[in-house]
């Protein structure tokens, strides 16, 4: 059974849940896909999650072992921009559903409790933001998008958020810091997030190798703190430091979580750049552990509390 790919341990029901997804600005999928190590690179994952595809209707993404499905900006397009995709291992089929949304800025889907043995379906955000200075800028983007998030927080407790935002936030704390007077009403929701940050070989303090901010930044880091949502970049094993994601000068590609989806994540890493996959983005890797029937227990790692 150690043997098997780590999604397909999944189905055993006897082993830990073991999922490895990818996220990328690839600056158009369908010149990548005459790259074999892009397809090589690709099938390592289980999800896969490609941002500005510039694809339409007409476009098929064809990776052998897996199935993709896209949102495209236009039906059809002579000059093709913007564009989702999300992938997965085709034996992953009867897991994974499309949820239907308004936004254009997000392509949402639904991972089963039955495959990942959680006490809830798992929702991924596929994100791809335009530029605040572009001109498929989209007028209250991040109110949009937060609005999306809040229709799904409201049913769902674990959400992932994924792709490029477009927005550089520094260092900047993104949720709200507590300071204590005996005369305070504490905020008990960011007291717990705070105490579990190093629960999970989390850094309360993240890092990043970019030191610049934009405005999307600070609308991105206003919409974490005001729904209590994380960045893993620059605080989890892999990526402590931050790495740059675009050009290998800022960090714009992010993953996001809620606080309950915490306890599943083990690492993420930010690939070395490569013209082969983007123009000048790197891929983003999260490796997350969904193990089988454990309970809350202070004394170790990836404690969710499973039905």
């Amino acid at each position: 059974m150690t043997n098997l790919p780590d999604s397909e341990q999944c189905l055993t029901r006897t082993s830990n849940c073991k999922i490895n997804m990818l996220t990328l600005n690839c600056c158009g999928v369908i010149k990548r896909m005459h790259y074999p190590e892009f397809i090589d690179m690709v099938q390592k994952f289980d999800f896969i999650s490609l941002v500005e595809t510039k694809t339409d209707d007409l476009d098929k993404i064809n990776i052998p072992g897996f199935t993709f499905h896209l949102k495209n900006r236009k039906n059809i397009a002579r000059v093709k921009s913007g564009g989702i995709a999300f992938g997965y291992k085709s034996h992953l089929e009867n897991f994974v559903k499309p949820v239907e949304n308004f936004s254009s800025l997000v392509y949402w889907w639904k991972i089963s409790s039955d495959l990942l043995k959680t006490d809830q379906d798992v929702m991924i955000g596929n994100i791809y933001i335009p530029p605040e200075n572009s001109v498929y800028k989209v007028p209250d983007a991040f109110n949009e998008l937060e609005q999306e998030f809040l229709k799904f927080s409201v049913e769902y407790k674990y959400i992932l958020l994924n792709g490029d935002f477009n927005s550089r936030t520094s260092r900047d704390v993104e949720y709200i810091e507590i300071v204590h007077s005996q005369h305070d009403i504490v905020d008990t929701d960011n007291v717990d997030i705070l105490n579990n940050l190093e629960l999970y070989d989390m850094s309360k303090v993240r890092c990043s190798m970019d030191t610049s901010k934009n405005a999307y930044g600070n609308m991105l880091l206003e919409m974490c703190k005001n729904n209590n949502i994380i960045i893993l970049n620059g605080r989890v094993n892999g990526d402590k430091e931050g790495k740059f994601t675009c050009r290998q000068a800022s960090v714009v590609d992010y993953f996001i979580c809620t606080y309950d989806f915490l306890c599943f994540v083990v690492n993420m890493y930010v690939q070395d750049f490569s013209k082969l996959f983007s123009d000048v983005h790197s891929p983003l890797i999260l490796s997350l552990n969904f193990e089988d029937g454990i309970e809350e227990d202070v004394e170790k790692r990836g404690k969710c509390k499973r039905s």
